[in-house]
């Protein structure tokens, strides 16, 4: 039965063509295309309106890296065993539950049943699958040792997962209490702050300047929160997009690292990245260039992507790992010696992993003491707040009591 396909193909004065046609398979378009003397670069079946929403609705579902490490694991073990590779595909595109994942390895699937390389077939789909998961299922493909990277793959998403719900859960709880104050805080200005104002106004009662301060923020609130809100939503979608330019990014970058305790976690966190990828990579066969080109990629911090330029640049030279990472004073002299040690003896993968042990544990520690620290800050500003807004009710009701003591 013959299917549409959508297909991407250039001609032999380098112009892009696209379209779709109708055939039995993807080979039959291939060969039709290249009897036009085109390049094929894609071509891709036209699914039902059903099997195209339901891809729609797929790429809203989030990848997240949990969800990549079981993928790696089941594949690992599996392979260990000795099941082919089609054949862990199809029985991980059955159990997976994640409907991007799914879409993304049933495409894969295909592409590998075809003769492609595994590693080609996953650097299709950048959405789902890492960069840094590409370049050591390559190497590991060359080396003929797959199921030892995809299982250093595994461990290496489940480490950084874990590390990110450690952080997350230490900033939960002082989120939640912040959001349930200012809420408070709104309704209590919003809503029962005006129904005393009127009560004081009736009474014809001076007012402190506590409770007229109050009542202005009150009658602002209620008269303008449109214009508030949207203003709050200008502010926080033009500070995105500020950060978005390399210039202020990296002032950022270098204002978050002074402040106490915060910016002891985003350097370590950081450094920790590095070497756990970095390690990960060269335990999988990848070559160091290679290494820190994905690395490059993969690090959200601009300082450390100029420090791994520079040591890219550098190791071209033929300079050592230990002098070019030396040089970017991005990493503290500990890092540097062990990185030299590990030069030394040959095992830099093996050091650099002990280096973001070690920076993890320390991570554990800031993120405990910086959650303390955060608790009673929090407790403390919503104290003042709150106090000031009892205050402010209160005081009048005091000269409304004075009053009525007076006249008896």
């Amino acid at each position: 039965m013959a299917k549409t396909y959508f297909y991407k193909a250039k001609n032999q004065e380098g112009r892009l063509l696209t379209g779709t046609l109708l055939a039995d398979t993807e080979k039959a378009v291939a060969r039709h295309i290249q009897g036009q003397g085109c390049f094929v670069l894609q071509i891709k079946e036209q699914g039902s309106a059903s099997e195209l929403i339901g891809e729609f609705l797929g790429k809203w579902h989030m990848v997240k890296g949990k969800d990549i490490a079981v993928v790696c694991r089941q594949l690992s073990t599996m392979m260990d065993a000795g099941v082919p590779l089609v054949t862990c595909l199809s029985i991980i595109i059955d159990q997976t539950n994640n409907a991007r994942i799914k879409t993304a390895l049933q495409n894969v699937y295909k592409k590998v049943k075809e003769g492609e390389a595994f590693s080609l077939a996953l650097a299709e789909h950048p959405g789902v699958f890492p960069v840094m998961m590409v370049k050591m299922v390559e190497a590991g493909e060359i080396g003929g040792v797959l199921d030892e990277v995809l299982g250093r793959l595994a461990t290496h998403f489940e480490k950084e997962q874990k590390l990110n719900e450690k952080i997350k859960s230490a900033m939960l709880y002082p989120a939640v209490v912040m959001v349930m104050a200012v809420l408070s805080i709104i309704v209590i200005v919003t809503f029962v702050l005006p129904v005393f104002m009127t009560m004081f106004e009736n009474m014809k009662v001076e007012l402190p300047w506590p409770t007229r301060l109050l009542a202005a923020v009150s009658n602002l609130v209620e008269a303008q929160w449109p214009l508030l809100l949207l203003l709050g939503i200008i502010t926080g979608g033009g500070g995105k997009l500020a950060l978005n330019h390399t210039v202020i990014r990296k002032v950022w970058e270098q204002v978050v690292l002074f402040i106490p305790v915060v910016g002891q976690l985003v350097h370590k966190v950081a450094v920790a990245r590095f070497c756990r990828i970095l390690s990960t990579l060269l335990r999988g066969g990848v070559p160091i260039i290679l290494a820190l080109d994905v690395v490059k990629k993969v690090v959200d911090n601009l300082n450390m992507m100029e420090c791994i330029t520079n040591s890219q640049q550098k190791l071209q030279e033929g300079v050592s790992l230990t002098a070019a990472l030396a040089a970017s004073q991005v990493f503290r002299p500990m890092v540097i010696q062990m990185v030299a040690v590990g030069e030394e003896s040959g095992t830099v993968d093996k050091m650099l992993g002990k280096i973001a042990d070690y920076y993890e544990s320390e991570i554990d520690e800031t993120v405990t003491r910086l959650g303390g620290i955060i608790e009673p800050v929090v407790v403390g500003i919503l104290g003042i707040v709150i106090g000031f807004i009892v205050s402010a009710v209160v005081l009048p009701l005091f000269d409304i009591m004075a009053n009525v003591g007076a006249a008896m």
